[in-house]
């Protein structure tokens, strides 16, 4: 596996949704606390899916999957993030189409789910770029939570992530 490859990662998670990331903490250490009808605080935190090792040539129908620790602003480690996406298009060897789905769990335990539609873009000289995600509810704070996520990819493997809920 080529580690540069990372890059197809979430987002989704994927970033996703994503992973990842792949989702305000923006430097505290733990998600905020919000009662049901309570719409939560934007959400900002990095997910690193650099450890992580996916297919290096992107295949249509083929599947990747990843995790790798979510932090804060300040660089502490807020959580973990898990992610699972499938080819559903492909350009080039560099430059795919996934569909991915990342469930971010937070070290207080409340859980973010996120969903894309990303192309993913492996080529170093494109990066950063950025993808749009779907909130679809969580757990905890995040329970029937609704919005979007804005992931960059700051570089393969890396993706900051700012969620604005609604």
């Amino acid at each position: 596996m080529h580690e540069s490859a990372v890059g197809k990662r979430f987002a989704t998670a994927f970033a996703a949704a994503s992973p990842a990331g792949f989702l305000g903490l923006a430097g505290s250490g733990s998600a905020r606390a919000a009662s049901a009808t309570a719409v939560p605080a934007p959400l900002s935190f990095t997910i690193d899916y650099s450890k992580t090792s996916i297919p290096q040539v992107p295949t249509l129908g083929a599947g990747f999957a990843g995790n790798g620790p979510v932090h804060d602003a300040s660089g502490a480690q807020i959580g973990k993030v898990y992610d699972a996406c499938t080819v559903d298009g492909v350009e080039n060897v560099t430059t795919a189409h996934a569909l991915c789905n990342a469930y971010v769990i937070f070290d207080n335990g409340d859980e973010l789910d996120l969903s894309t539609q990303a192309k993913i873009d492996l080529n170093p000289l494109h990066y950063p770029y950025t993808i749009k995600a779907v909130v679809q509810g969580g757990t905890g704070a995040y329970s029937g939570a609704q919005g979007e996520a804005t992931v960059t990819a700051q570089k393969p493997g890396v993706y900051k992530v700012d969620v604005q809920f609604k």
